[in-house]
């Protein structure tokens, strides 16, 4: 008579090569998202959502380590309404709460930063 008993479901799925991968790849996707989230604090500058519009949108300078792209240009027109460049620092308007959170998770921008009086 043998005493053993049926593997578990969960030493089944740990053996599994497959499961494994998935694990691998969420643990990675994981990882990543904190790394965005970690290197976006400090990215804006601070008080830069102090002075809103009447809309509650802020105007924001993006600060790049390189000229933009057509496809920068894209990305930033998502948050906001593109007003000039000027070498590596592309000045948006109208700028949401959400977007300027949204655009310091951007691991190519290196600032945001409120734009000088004119």
């Amino acid at each position: 008579m043998s005493t053993r008993t049926a593997p578990s479901t969960w030493s089944r799925a740990l053996r599994s090569a497959t499961l494994r991968r998935i694990a691998v790849v969420v643990l990675a996707v994981l990882l990543y998202q904190g790394w965005l989230g970690f290197q976006a604090i400090g990215k804006a500058e601070p008080g830069l959502e102090d002075a809103p519009d009447e809309r509650g949108r802020f105007d924001v300078d993006v600060v790049l380590g390189f000229v933009p792209e057509r496809y920068h240009i894209l990305q930033l027109q998502n948050h906001g309404r593109i007003a000039g460049t000027d070498d590596t620092v592309v000045h948006l308007r109208g700028v949401s709460p959400a977007g300027v959170d949204a655009l310091a998770r951007e691991y190519w921008i290196e600032a945001l930063v409120a734009p000088e009086p004119e």
